[in-house]
């Protein structure tokens, strides 16, 4: 008996300086070491004959690391009103990770694992989004996650609250996704559940290809299959993209993006609105007026929506690393 109680002793005291490994001595200070940067984007867009000039995004983000092995990320949208009374609605990230041989342990607030890069880009780079990517109201949520990373791979496995109420903690997702580039080649797939009511959730299959065609030049091609479940019916919910970007000048870049959401009435998925059938498909310009730098970006971009909306959006976008 002696022997197990030192045998149990040395592995938890194993496991206990495996994981604490790096962290400061009770007593000491630490200062961590991180980077702060603000990125914001203002400009006027018209939809037919309607005019409306803004600010569409304006984030801080702090991240860094408070000791060996262990990261952080805060980043909070500064041009998001909090109506709700939740100040952390208007954080994206609010997380803390441990990291170490090929191992990542992440808690808090961060992105929902969802494949396709549509999803995965910063809406600060977006111009044209589909409704089924607009419409995931639970875009950063609270979740538990592990990744693995292996080679040009990884895989990640995430647990936290359902995308449909994501202030509710007892409707629940769990979500597994694969990135990884080969060659040209790069993927992002994700198999999610989400429960949408106690007993009852939805299955999303969403696979995101890029393909590097030379130097400065990608084009993504995602999937997102929506099924009910208790009851799947496949090409019947689904949203797909296609897009374009190539750096033609060091100060040019040229954008092509084409969205497709189609949903049949009497699918059982709240992301759409039954019978949705719709397109949109534009493209446009970024210049970069600031020689070899990307602090300052200027965009005019055109998309024409089912054929009856014809809109144009022109700003700028300013991104400083404060640190």
């Amino acid at each position: 008996m002696e022997s197990f109680r030192s045998l149990l002793a040395g592995v938890l005291g194993s496991l206990l300086l495996f994981f604490t490994d790096g962290l400061p001595l009770r007593g000491q200070t630490v200062l961590p070491d991180f980077r702060v940067s603000l990125k914001g984007r203002v400009g006027v867009s018209t939809r037919n004959e309607e005019y409306n000039l803004k600010c569409d995004f304006l984030r801080l983000t702090l991240s860094g690391s408070f000791a060996e092995n262990f990261h952080f990320m805060i980043r909070h949208r500064l041009n998001k009103a909090v109506t709700d009374g939740a100040f952390m609605s208007a954080t994206d990230y609010l997380n803390v990770s441990w990291r170490r041989g090929g191992w990542e342990l992440l808690g808090g607030k961060t992105y929902l694992a969802c494949g396709g890069f549509e999803y995965l880009a910063s809406s600060y780079d977006i111009y044209i989004r589909p409704g089924f990517f607009a419409g995931l109201g639970g875009m950063y949520n609270y979740a538990l996650q592990c990744s693995r990373f292996f080679g040009n791979e990884s895989l990640c496995i995430q647990a936290g609250n359902s995308i449909y109420n994501p202030g509710v903690s007892d409707l629940l997702g769990a979500s597994m996704l694969l990135r990884g580039r080969q060659g040209p080649w790069e993927h992002a797939w994700s198999v999610n559940y989400f429960e949408r009511a106690k007993g009852a959730g939805n299955v999303f299959v969403c696979l995101g290809n890029r393909f590097h065609i030379k130097e400065g030049t990608i084009l993504d091609c995602s999937l997102a299959y929506r099924l009910d479940a208790e009851a799947p019916a496949f090409m019947k919910d689904f949203s797909a993209v296609v897009h374009l970007k190539s750096s033609v000048l060091p100060w040019l870049n040229i954008v092509g993006k084409a969205t497709w959401d189609y949903k049949e009435a009497g699918i059982r998925d709240p992301m759409l609105p039954d019978g949705t059938d719709s397109w949109q498909a534009g493209g446009g310009v970024e210049l970069f007026p600031v020689r070899s730098s990307e602090i300052l970006r200027l965009h005019c971009i055109y998309y024409n929506r089912d054929g009856n909306l014809n809109c144009v959006m022109a700003g700028l976008s300013l991104g400083l690393d404060l640190r």
